[in-house]
């Protein structure tokens, strides 16, 4: 019996070892619902999920070596540091399916190198996140976030004071992708003038809409409200800093729920100590956990945990999203959309022959 008992470990060990191997570990990923998961272990790979909370393995390279060796597929958010060591140290590596529409985390070059495809998921989230500036908006406008402190302390009456609206004001958005688009349309709801400002031109929605495309000069001179929806790189990093600051009007609004490094957080600090911007609402932080706390202090401010995509619905989104390419690249052999490195394409087409 103890002989038969053996033979059939070993056996299982033997056929998990063969099994196309999944690794998780996007903080929550499961925190919604376990039918991703599911999915691929229907597909017939070993679902693995390690949860290393917020932040995930950024302080712990050697440990995320460890690990990926054996992994035909990682899932990580864009924050994971998936760097040149992790690529190298993994031996069966084929695809990364980043959870969330961001990648500044991901070394693309060295993925291309190891003929690893990456992919993203640059709308799963949008209606989430798209819900989270209208209310960062109002909340900023409306001092919704200190009236409320206040009203926790027994103040009342020093409290009503005046505020801003957002109707029929106008909306500056700086990058009209699928978060923008969205945004705009909600902002529609609110009889907004909106403009907006993108390396890419978007004629037919701004046409459909009564959207005008202008030069970011321009916007930061006209808009009453400011909200980005930028990637992070090179080209937008403290793309808002002093200079730009000084172009808005007295009493702008400032939102920012894309990433903390497009702005220059302590140009925007002093610009609400001075009274020249009315207010900012922030869903993300240039460090994160953030580290510059004066200006998350200042009442002005209205701030978040970088949580905006992260309602319900647009967990199980970015959820679903990640697992459905992994299936169809391991699994159906197809290319899914989304694909950050394309380079690597003629690699994955050779590996099929």
């Amino acid at each position: 019996m103890a002989c038969n008992r053996l033979v059939v470990t070993l056996s299982l060990e033997k056929e998990a070892d063969l099994m196309l191997k999944v690794l998780i570990v996007a903080s929550g990923f499961s925190q919604a619902t376990r039918k991703p998961i599911e999915m691929m272990e229907k597909a017939g790979f070993l679902v693995e999920e390690q949860d290393y909370g917020p932040g995930g393995l950024n302080q712990d390279e050697p440990e995320f070596c460890r690990i990926i060796k054996g992994v035909d597929a990682l899932i990580v958010t864009a924050i994971e540091k998936v760097t040149r060591r992790i690529f190298e140290s993994a031996d069966r590596l084929k695809i990364v399916a980043i959870r969330s529409a961001g990648f500044e985390g991901m070394d693309i070059r060295a993925a291309t190198g190891r003929g690893v495809l990456i992919t993203y998921n640059p709308g799963a989230n949008r209606q989430a996140v798209a819900d989270m500036t209208l209310g960062l908006m109002l909340s900023v406008s409306r001092k919704i976030g200190w009236i409320d402190r206040g009203m926790r302390e027994g103040k009342y009456r020093e409290l009503r004071v005046s505020t801003k609206d957002i109707y029929q004001k106008t909306l500056g958005i700086i990058g009209l992708g699928r978060i923008g688009k969205a945004v705009a349309l909600r902002a529609k709801g609110f009889d907004m003038r909106i403009v907006y400002h993108d390396i890419v031109a978007y004629p037919e929605f701004a046409q459909t809409h009564g959207i005008e495309k202008v030069s970011l000069a321009q916007l930061l001179n006209d808009a009453d409200i400011v909200t980005f929806h930028v990637p992070l790189d090179e080209s937008t990093r403290n793309m808002i800093g002093e200079r730009e600051i000084r172009r808005m009007r007295k009493g702008t609004i400032l939102i920012n729920t894309c990433r903390g490094g497009v702005v220059d957080e302590k140009a925007i600090y002093s610009a609400l100590v001075s009274g020249h911007l009315y207010g900012y609402g922030a869903d993300v932080h240039e460090k994160e956990p953030p580290v510059f706390l004066d200006l998350l202090r200042l009442d002005n401010v209205v701030t978040t945990c970088h949580v905006a995509g992260a309602s319900e619905q647009g967990l199980i989104n970015m959820a679903t999203e990640a697992a459905e390419k992994v299936i169809q690249l391991l699994k159906d052999g197809r290319i899914p959309e989304d694909v950050l490195n394309p380079e690597v394409l003629p690699v994955i087409e050779a590996r099929k022959r």
